[in-house]
């Protein structure tokens, strides 16, 4: 089949987890993506986890770069490089570089903005959650927060920048006569679509909420992540039905009448008790069997599979959520696939790493091909 952007030119010049993700979106659907490289390679080529303690190389950047040229920056000449940025249809870059000049449409994706009041701070991802309101919820009651880990800020920036840089590349898919366009996009500004409603709300009321511990989230209870028996089920309980049915599925009935229990937030209130009740009945039953029993009854439970299980979870299998990257050397790793499928004109799934500089020789010479 064809690929829905199988004609379109991606460049990054920075390789960022923002610019690679943002890139990597474009190359499951076919855009032909080049990596513009130093010498050190991108990045992303060092980030955690890594393969092996003995050179293995990235897992983090096999997951973001399959199926994307790479090109050795220090082995272009100005003229080939210019040629590239030129012809291509999107620059993605962090704003430290300098050459986007020679390119019509770019996208610079950085922590904070070029402007406003943190543009000049030095970012991360947990800053990105402490800023946006966050992190003030999870944990325990006393003591700081649990800080999340990975990459997951800059990856919703890079989805954000895809957003409005896929836009632009249709648009002048259609008219070839719009002017060169450079925009950007903030990561932080980017997360604040997971703002916590209760930031929101001591902003207008001045009403400061408070952390109430590890599996409370309110207004709604039960909410989280608990043991059973064998692996681990995600709860979330709310209408009246919902706990009715719940009560049944753990067998403790007496409690889906009680009047307290009828709201969410009455059963938050009762959760010191009836929290060692629910993780109780949890440790005897089958996280596997309680999910199906919940989704056949209208609930929504959800299986949390351990690492061990991740891959063989039926719904992942069907939906092909994992697929095998081949890093260099021939080594395959097990990588997520794209998030969301076109039928007519399906993504790559899985696919090769290309070793740094790999495609050098195709884009040495002004005007070289952007084929495979």
């Amino acid at each position: 089949m064809s690929q829905a952007l199988e004609d379109i030119v991606v460049v990054d010049l920075s390789g960022t987890v923002s610019t690679t993700y943002c890139a990597k979106l474009f190359a499951d659907y076919g855009a032909t993506v080049v990596n513009v490289e130093p010498s050190a390679g991108f990045p992303t080529r060092g980030l955690a986890p890594l393969l092996d303690t003995h050179g293995g190389g990235s897992a983090m950047h096999a997951y973001l770069n399959a199926n994307k040229h790479s090109v050795c920056v220090d082995q272009l000449s100005p003229a080939a490089l210019a040629a590239l940025l030129a012809r291509a249809d999107l620059v993605l870059h962090d704003g430290t570089v300098d050459q986007v000049h020679a390119a019509s449409l770019t996208m610079h994706i950085s922590w904070y903005g070029s402007t406003g009041p943190y543009a000049e701070y030095v970012g991360s991802d947990a800053l990105c959650f402490a800023l946006n309101g966050m992190l003030r919820t999870i944990g325990h009651a006393e003591g700081p927060p649990l800080i999340p880990t990975g990459y997951q800020a800059q990856m919703v920036g890079g989805m954000t920048a895809f957003i409005g840089a896929m836009a632009q590349v249709l648009a002048r898919t259609l008219r070839t006569d719009l002017a060169a366009l450079h925009f950007e996009t903030s990561i932080f500004e980017s997360m604040l679509c997971f703002t916590e409603v209760g930031t929101i709300g001591f902003y207008n009321t001045g009403l400061e909420g408070h952390r109430m511990g590890i599996n409370r989230f309110p207004p709604t209870y039960p909410l989280g992540v608990f043991p059973c028996k064998d692996g681990w089920i995600g709860l979330t309980v709310l209408t009246p039905s919902q706990w009715h049915t719940f009560c049944v599925l753990l067998d403790m009935p007496q409690f889906s009448q009680v009047a307290l229990f009828q709201t969410a937030v009455g059963r938050l209130e009762a959760a010191d008790m009836l929290e060692p009740l629910i993780a109780e009945k949890l440790l005897t039953l089958s996280a596997e069997e309680l999910f199906y029993r919940a989704q056949n009854a209208a609930v929504p439970l959800a299986r949390v599979p351990t690492m061990e299980e991740l891959f063989q979870v039926d719904q992942f299998v069907q939906r092909q959520a994992f697929a095998e990257v081949e890093v260099d050397g021939g080594r395959k790793v097990m990588a997520p696939t794209i998030a969301f499928r076109l039928f007519s004109t399906p993504p790559r799934l899985g696919g090769v790493v290309a070793a740094l500089g790999a495609h050098t020789s195709l884009y040495q010479s002004e005007g070289a091909s952007s084929g495979e």
